[in-house]
């Protein structure tokens, strides 16, 4: 059977399967326990299977339109396309008018009921990561009135289900982030005497309870904590097992696989790393979802880093020429760091094997990209006096 065919399929069959009509208490989709149908829905958007997961939740969407569950969890959906490069605006109109439309049901259920307790979560869930994207977007006051929004809904509907795990998720990174954020960005700090206080060991226990109890909120706890921990608490070591465990739950997810052979890298673990890189080139060649050519870029660099150390130069120098043949398509300032770096170490290779002139030039064009941890300073030390592999 042709692939297309196979696809057309298998979509047709996951719709029919949600679309069925459920009698009795799984008539109703809601966060009050644990859905397996949710949870399919949940593990195809981590395993980046897009398509499927749209037609997952529309089929929810459909079956109990005015429910903003499906509406919800399909906005996650057009998170996880804007996530998996964040750097690319293009997906970022369509996440916030699934999330408008999620809080368009949301406020039509709480005419009718305040105390809805679905209504009052997908509300809450929907506005903070709102202010999540508007957060990495630079819109720093937008997204500290969304935390705002958000953490008072959350509050009610913690209120109304004690017990729920997941909703501890939104209150951690509130309070992680109110507390971290004012001191990297001075432009919060005034909006911030308005708002609650945040509470940094606060946040990161509420978010490791959610990571290790959560029933529907474990994974993306998880993804934020391993991130917090790399980025914001300049901590590795801790940051890895969460990828680790992300990345053996779900293989498929391209972020999770980048993020575990990064951080195995920092914390020196670097035959680990190289094996995953491998694999994530191997992906990105195959067309795997996810698997984007900045990411290629990034696993060539460290491809060709280790082989450097090993002194294997010729290995080396294959896998930063494609670092640099792929940086003619690319502006992106992240990936010119690695074109610097990848012509420093060329010119190194070059020098090693007495190859002046090829050293020479490659030195003076990392002097004509962006400078990145040292590297103008090091190709004018090599212009000068010839790399030796002693050094």
């Amino acid at each position: 059977m042709p692939k297309a065919l196979l696809k057309i399929k298998k979509l047709f069959l996951l719709c029919l399967l949600v679309a069925l009509p459920v009698h009795g208490d799984e008539a109703t989709y809601t966060l009050r326990g644990f859905d397996a149908r949710i949870q399919r829905g949940i593990d195809l958007i981590y395993n980046l299977h897009f398509d499927e997961a749209d037609a997952h939740f529309a089929a929810i969407t459909k079956a109990d339109p005015e429910n903003p569950l499906g509406y919800f969890f399909s906005a996650m959906v057009a998170w996880w396309r804007v996530l998996i490069d964040l750097e690319d605006r293009t997906h970022d109109e369509a996440f916030y008018k699934k999330l408008e439309q999620c809080i368009a049901v949301c406020d039509q259920r709480l005419k009718e009921d305040p105390l809805d307790f679905d209504a009052i979560l997908f509300k809450g869930g929907a506005i903070g990561f709102r202010g999540r994207l508007r957060g990495d977007r630079n819109q720093y006051i937008k997204a500290a009135r969304d935390g705002l929004r958000s953490l008072s809904l959350l509050d009610k509907s913690r209120q109304l289900e004690p017990s729920n795990k997941d909703i501890l998720f939104g209150q951690g990174l509130y309070n992680y982030f109110a507390k971290v954020m004012p001191k990297r960005h001075a432009i919060i700090r005034p909006v911030m005497i308005f708002l609650p206080d945040g509470d940094r060991e606060l946040g990161l226990e509420q978010l490791r309870q959610v990571a290790k109890e959560g029933l529907y909120a474990r994974t993306e706890a998880a993804y934020f904590l391993a991130q917090i921990y790399r980025i914001f608490e300049n901590d590795s070591n801790a940051s890895l097992p969460y990828l680790q465990t992300l990345y053996a739950r779900y293989p498929a997810n391209a972020l999770f696989h980048r993020y575990t052979a990064r951080t195995l890298v920092e914390v020196g673990r670097w035959p680990e790393a190289i094996d995953l890189y491998g694999q994530y080139a191997k992906r990105h060649y195959d067309g795997q979802t996810g698997y984007h050519v900045y990411g290629h870029i990034e696993a060539r660099y460290y491809l060709g880093r280790y082989a450097f150390f090993r002194r294997q130069y010729a290995k080396a120098r294959e896998e930063f020429l494609i670092v640099d043949q792929l940086m003619e398509d690319s502006p992106r300032e992240s990936d010119l760091a690695y074109a610097a770096l990848a012509n420093l170490y060329l010119g190194m290779a070059a020098d090693t094997q007495k190859n002046l002139p090829e050293a020479q030039t490659r030195y003076k064009k990392v002097l004509d990209l962006p400078e990145h941890d040292g590297s103008h300073k090091r190709a004018k030390r090599f212009l000068k006096k010839s790399y030796s592999a002693k050094e």
